[in-house]
């Protein structure tokens, strides 16, 4: 009797041990599958900002040759050339430094960003004197293709949210406005205040569009593909990803709607002043 419970338990005991070992592989296979979906995840992260910045590097070469171009040509033939002419060219130089400057700026800031080594500092700004600054200094670089920058903001728009922050996003949002619209053509900024007390700022476009793969990839960094503009502007987007990073850190939201041949249209919030 003794012998037949000791077997007993001892089975039972064995049956135990199995289960376990059992519960214990099932955990371990899914702890596994888990593993091998994050390894997956990282390893096609790092091809995406692999091809991204190798993109990036294309990009940055297209301006350096222009102005390599432009200033050979005004070092070799100036002396042939009238004052028009000269002016010209110059407008190309400074139009190419332009584009290389927000490139490289971008890539700083973003490279800031994605460490946590940005500062944010809100305190009461004044986005029609902040707004009218910076569209006085991009008016420069839309002579080339003739565009008009409209400004429409209500009276007395006082946002609650960091200048530099705030500056660095309107400015790209219309450089890449200025980028893929038509020689002639408006570019519209628009600023309200919303009824979810949020002040509103649009920028809209009527060039080239987008389609929707390009309006869904829009922010995503991994996604960007070298892109060109009306004048044959070389660019990633970048600045769109560095827009989307600033307007969430500013506690606002930024959407895109767009249509192909149509033109662009991207809304930001900022908030409100806080009473």
């Amino acid at each position: 009797m003794n012998v037949l419970f000791l077997a007993l338990i001892g089975l039972l005991l064995t049956l135990v041990a199995i289960a376990v070992l059992a519960l214990c592989c099932i955990k371990l296979k899914k702890e596994l599958t888990v593993k091998k979906m994050e390894l997956l995840e990282a390893q096609q992260l790092v091809e995406s900002r692999d091809k991204f910045f190798s993109i990036v590097a294309h990009d940055l070469k297209s301006p350096f040759n222009s102005l390599m171009g432009l200033s050979e040509l005004l070092m070799l033939h100036a002396e042939s050339m009238n004052a028009e002419q000269v002016q010209h060219h110059c407008m190309q130089i400074f139009n190419s430094s332009g584009r290389l400057f927000t490139l490289v700026d971008d890539l700083l800031q973003w490279s800031r960003v994605q460490t946590g080594k940005i500062q944010y500092n809100p305190e009461k700004i004044d986005l029609n004197v902040i707004s009218s600054n910076i569209v006085n200094l991009l008016r420069i670089s839309v002579q080339e293709k003739d565009i008009v920058i409209a400004l429409n903001l209500e009276n007395n728009l006082i946002a609650y949210a960091d200048s530099n922050i705030y500056s660095t996003v309107l400015r790209n949002l219309i450089s890449n406005a200025i980028k893929f619209s038509r020689v002639g053509s408006t570019i519209y900024v628009k600023g309200h205040k919303n009824k979810d007390g949020m002040i509103e700022i649009s920028v809209t476009d009527r060039g080239i569009g987008m389609d929707k793969k390009q309006l869904d990839n829009l922010f995503i960094a991994e996604n960007k593909q070298s892109t060109t503009g009306t004048f044959n502007e070389q660019g990633t987007g970048l600045g769109l990803v560095l827009c989307k990073e600033f307007v969430e850190l500013n506690k606002g939201e930024i959407i895109a709607e767009s249509e192909p041949d149509e033109g662009t249209t991207i809304r930001f919030t900022v908030p409100s002043e806080i009473e």
